[in-house]
Formats: C-alpha cells, sequence, structure tokens
C-alpha cells in the first residue's frame, strides 16, 4: 500500500513545508520550469492553495494549454518523487526539456 509521506521541508529547495502547493507554484525550481516552458502567466493571480489555483488556470487556460499543464504537472511531480525516493536530481533545464518532449 502506497502512503504520502509528510516532509517538513520541500526536498528539491528546502524551504517551507512541502506541500502539493509548494511542489508545484511555490518551490523556486518549480517556478523556473514554468518559466522555461512559457508558462509564467499562471502566476498573473495570487492564490492561497492548490484547489483555487488549479481551478483559476483551468478557467484562463485554452484547451491545448490545459492538455500541457497536465502534462507539466505529471512530470514536476515524478521529479519530485525521483529526487526523494530514488536521490536521482535533475535541474529545472532537464525536467523543461523532458516535459517538452513529452508534450511534442
Amino acid at each position: 500500500m502506497r502512503t504520502v509521506m509528510a516532509e517538513d521541508r520541500c526536498s528539491r529547495c528546502g524551504q517551507e513545508g512541502e506541500d502539493s502547493f509548494h511542489v508545484f507554484y511555490l518551490c523556486p525550481t518549480a517556478k523556473e520550469i514554468w518559466s522555461h516552458l512559457n508558462f509564467s502567466w499562471i502566476f498573473n493571480n495570487s492564490h492561497m492553495d492548490t484547489w483555487s489555483w488549479l481551478t483559476w488556470v483551468f478557467s484562463q487556460g485554452t484547451n491545448e494549454q490545459c492538455r500541457s499543464f497536465c502534462c507539466e504537472l505529471w512530470l514536476i511531480w515524478t521529479n519530485r518523487n525521483k529526487l526523494l525516493y530514488e536521490n536521482i536530481s535533475n535541474t529545472s533545464w532537464d525536467i523543461s526539456k523532458q516535459i517538452q518532449s513529452y508534450i511534442l
């Protein structure tokens, strides 16, 4: 049975309590990834939690942007797990390239 581990600190940046909002929105590495992928517009509105942010992104994005966004979320989370469980660390550029290869 799989469980979600509660970490005190982000496995990537060492800041703040690590929750999904931090992993996808607040973490400096995530911000770099979104910037590399020309998704900086997802920061145009201030959000307090994951749900309000996701709802806003899906209401603002085109169908194509929303599909890409889902892939990006998945690979950010996958790379977070690789770091946490396998000690495999990829840079924001590496993760961005992985995402682009999936999308293209």
